[in-house]
């Protein structure tokens, strides 16, 4: 029986640079053996950053003229990260898999608009 996997998970600017190196597989060594890096090539984006999470973050800042003063201790950043395990992804097959993660995206974008 196959279950569903939500995590969220607060960053602040001290740590969301090690969260970019591990989601955009920047790293060469990970300490989770579940990683196998032969097949990241696979991996795509819903909506790719521009850049380094810590960078998108000051650019939409500027850009929606957000105040307000932004310390160290401050969390910028939350990770959403909505998933399932393989049995399910396996048994759906990978066009149904792409449009479940897109769901899940379209779900997070739209949420109270």
């Amino acid at each position: 029986m196959s279950y569903s996997i939500l995590r969220n998970e607060k960053h602040k600017r001290s740590n969301v640079a090690k969260s970019y190196m591990h989601n955009e597989r920047k790293n060469k060594n990970y300490s989770n053996t579940n990683i196998d890096l032969s097949k990241s090539y696979l991996n795509y984006h819903l909506k790719k950053p521009l850049g380094r999470y810590e960078k998108e973050f000051d650019r939409l800042k500027e850009e929606n003229h957000l105040k307000g003063q932004i310390k160290d201790t401050s969390v910028i950043v939350c990770e959403l990260l909505m998933t399932s395990d393989k049995e399910f992804f396996d048994s759906i097959g990978e066009e149904e898999t792409k449009r479940y993660f897109r769901e899940c995206y379209n779900f997070v974008a739209e949420y109270k608009g």
